[in-house]
């Protein structure tokens, strides 16, 4: 919603009290606070920087809060900043106003200025030009710094500027690309998302906002392309009454600042208090920090939600990451395939995003020496986005840390995959993949470089990498079980002992492949049309029902599909008290094919049974029957406690060989769920249920005897040739998933070596 915040009169309406301004600083943040740790300013070279922890990452400098002027107790947010020259710069947010320090050589920043400011536990800064914006919980309004003259070692305070009725902030947010700048948190417009007038830049005067709810900070982006293209989009951590209540996501359009309207709300699971998000640079993908989930018990370790946000109006979350820690995490940003998270008492943790639904941690830096726990000390922010690849971090307690993540951007072995990473390897061997390994400040050994293959029983085959030229290494995969569902990664040595993979999450974490000639899909239902499923209920409300989600997602019910065609099975798909009660509700599948190969049942479920008067009493069930319904084992339970009963899409799959010992073409499929407690909210969904079966068929005697006739001869080659040309799958020798001048290679070679 879209409201003037700048007439008189609504500023007096819209204002809160001081509290609801905080949104979150109920005491904990202040009762948790350690004093700060003095010492020099510490430099690489300089001896063994007390005690942090590490892999991955090289500390260049350190930079206590006593080497700031002002008598400051405690660090806050930070920002970066690159001058017209490329001189780079880092900013912090202290106790009383902020910090300029030049850190174009890492290993020896300088201190170029400090900005007084406000006493506060909270600062927020950041950069639109060549002006950084500051704000405060503390007051003062915006404070506007001028860095025109930075490199000179001046940064001057043009003005605090306040405007509207507006003096305190938790968060201001910026948009470098439309050149746009909001307030989040503030005491004007309800704490929502207030938009600010930049026609004069030295002087950003509250203006409009989206002020339904407080809006704890956003992230604002331009769409470019898409049907989003010349649209302004803000991705808001919100909620009622400070952000507490229904606290969640909400996509708003910001594009018209005189007509702003929210897009879509989304509730992810185990909410606590929505605390900050940041999109992946192709904009499908949100990622969403929770700062109290961790501290009110709901997740086991550092939980960060993944809301696939490609279709602005059905945002869904695909899954979450951890970095197996107990600490909270707080504040994230996103560069190129990497995420970047400030995660309080476990300092920076690095994940490769390669795969965005799957995260993995491959460096970490460790600001808090004192061991995790859920409390706020520690890494409050990080600023990953300096062309030279330097990040920093700023730390409650230990102030700026200037680092170098070694896993990406330090002295390394570069290994790339040539072509696509192939989802099948052949399961008697001979899949060929191919890497280049470039020397970036390290020399290969070459006699080091390998292929790993982690079975199913995680038993390691290593396959060595024969040079074929041009810094290129080729493999040749080995044999494995049938449909084994295996990891692969390469490595490489360098001369000074060092070693290095590719993807970079290995060893931990290779590709995924399945060991299989092939597959084929004999079922699959997005339950757009009926294809013959069965309902059947002893309860008095919630019957299995398919359609696209009414219920908006406010009983624990999910708001859209998984797959995103728009329809799915769902119990009682009304809106509002529409789930199971007194008793139980079935959904049953047609007989399915899932003879033959290796069958895997894939499905997507959805269960929630933690509201009502006694949450967490009932179950989820799923059974299968490989004789038409005449009989039902069960596949799986869910509930009636554990991670997966506060709602969210799981996606499943099953290897049925271990269940029947011939799967048959009378498989079905069955979901059940029930109210059988004293009063759970019991809501359940099931989408994109598939068999996908795998194949394993020997290879022919003689390979390049196309024709099997016994003879090699040009009509192998011309069958051959026919294949390529005509994308055949068995034409692709290199397994690949591309027919390339290898493929041909590969054969003419086969055939010239003859059959055995």
């Amino acid at each position: 919603m879209h409201r003037n915040i700048t007439t008189g009169g609504l500023v007096v309406i819209l204002g809160l009290c001081g509290s609801l301004a905080r949104g979150d600083e109920d005491g904990r943040k202040l009762l948790d606070l350690e004093p700060m740790v003095p010492g020099p300013i510490w430099r690489l070279g300089d001896g063994a920087p007390r005690g942090f922890s590490a892999s991955g990452v090289t500390l260049m400098s350190w930079l206590p809060l006593n080497n700031f002027s002002g008598g400051h107790g405690s660090g806050n947010d930070c920002w970066g900043y690159v001058s017209p020259s490329g001189r780079e710069y880092a900013i912090i947010g202290l106790e009383r106003g902020f910090g300029f320090v030049e850190i174009t050589d890492p290993s020896n920043p300088v201190i170029v200025a400090s900005i007084p400011g406000p006493t506060s536990l909270w600062h927020d800064v950041k950069v639109i030009g060549h002006y950084a914006y500051g704000v405060s919980e503390g007051g003062s309004g915006i404070q506007v710094m001028d860095l025109s003259d930075i490199d000179n070692g001046v940064v001057t305070l043009v003005r605090n500027w306040q405007s509207g009725g507006h003096s305190s902030t938790h968060n201001i947010v910026s948009n470098p690309d439309a050149g746009t700048l909001y307030l989040a948190g503030a005491n004007v417009g309800n704490g929502g998302l207030v938009s600010l007038n930049m026609s004069d830049p030295t002087r950003p005067t509250v203006s409009t906002g989206w002020t339904d709810m407080y809006v704890h900070d956003a992230c604002v982006v331009s769409y470019t392309e898409g049907p989003y293209a010349g649209r302004e989009i803000a991705f808001c951590a919100s909620g009622f009454n400070g952000g507490w209540n229904s606290t969640g996501l909400r996509i708003v359009d910001v594009t018209d600042k005189n007509n702003i309207f929210t897009i879509s709300t989304y509730y992810y699971t185990t909410p606590a208090y929505s605390h900050q998000v940041w999109l992946t640079p192709d904009k499908r993908f949100a990622y969403l920090d929770d700062e109290l989930d961790e501290q009110n018990g709901l997740v086991p370790t550092t939980t960060t939600r993944i809301i696939d946000v490609s279709n602005l109006s059905a945002p869904v979350q695909v899954g979450t990451f951890t970095s197996n820690s107990t600490s909270i995490d707080h504040n994230l940003y996103v560069r190129d395939q990497y995420i970047f998270e400030a995660n309080y008492t476990s300092g920076l943790r690095v994940f490769d995003a390669t795969d965005p639904v799957n995260p993995v941690q491959i460096a970490f830096f460790d600001t808090y020496p004192a061991g995790d726990s859920a409390n706020f000390n520690g890494a409050w922010s990080c600023y990953p986005y300096f062309p030279s690849g330097t990040v920093i971090v700023s730390d409650m307690n230990r102030g700026l840390f200037v680092l170098r993540v070694d896993a990406i951007d330090g002295e390394r072995l570069d290994i790339q995959l040539v072509g696509d990473r192939p989802s099948m390897l052949n399961p008697f061997g001979g899949t060929t993949l191919e890497v280049t390994i470039s020397e970036e400040g390290q020399t290969l050994n070459p006699s080091t470089v390998s292929m790993v293959v982690i079975d199913g029983n995680g038993v390691e085959h290593t396959a060595p990498g024969v040079p074929t030229g041009a810094g290129t290494y080729r493999f040749t995969s080995p044999a494995l079980e049938c449909a084994d569902q295996v990891e692969y990664f390469f490595s490489a040595q360098a001369t000074s002992g060092e070693y290095f993979f590719a993807p970079l999450t290995a060893p931990t974490r290779g590709w995924s492949a399945i060991a299989a000639s092939g597959s084929s899909t004999p079922f699959a239902d997005d339950f757009e049309a009926s294809l013959g499923w069965t309902t059947a209920s002893t309860a008095s409300a919630g019957q299995w029902a398919r359609g696209v989600p009414v219920g908006g997602g406010t009983r624990g019910d999910p708001a859209t599909d998984y797959d995103g065609s728009g329809s799915c099975y769902l119990t009682g798909n009304a809106a509002g008290d529409s789930d199971v009660d007194n008793g139980t509700v079935t959904l049953t599948s047609p007989a399915m094919d899932a003879s033959g190969g290796r069958a895997f049942l894939n499905y997507a479920r959805w269960y929630s049974n933690t509201a009502g008067a006694a949450p967490q009493a009932d179950t989820f069930v799923v059974e299968v029957s490989n004789n038409n319904g005449g009989n039902w084992t069960t596949l799986e339970v869910v509930g009636p406690s554990g991670p997966e009963v506060f709602g969210g899409w799981v996606y499943k799959s099953f290897d049925l060989s271990t269940v029947f010992a011939s799967p048959s073409s009378l498989f079905k499929v069955r979901f059940v769920a029930s109210d059988l407690g004293s009063g759970s909210v019991v809501e359940a969904a099931v989408d994109a249920v598939s068999i996908t079966r795998y194949e394993c068929e020997a290879p022919p005697a003689c390979p390049p005897d196309r024709n099997a006739d016994g003879v090699l001869d040009f009509f192998d080659v011309q069958d051959f040739l026919a294949d390529f040309a005509a994308h055949d799958p068995s034409a692709d020798l290199t397994g690949d998933g591309m027919h390339n001048f290898f493929d041909v290679q590969m054969y003419l070679a086969t055939f010239a070596a003859g059959c055995p």
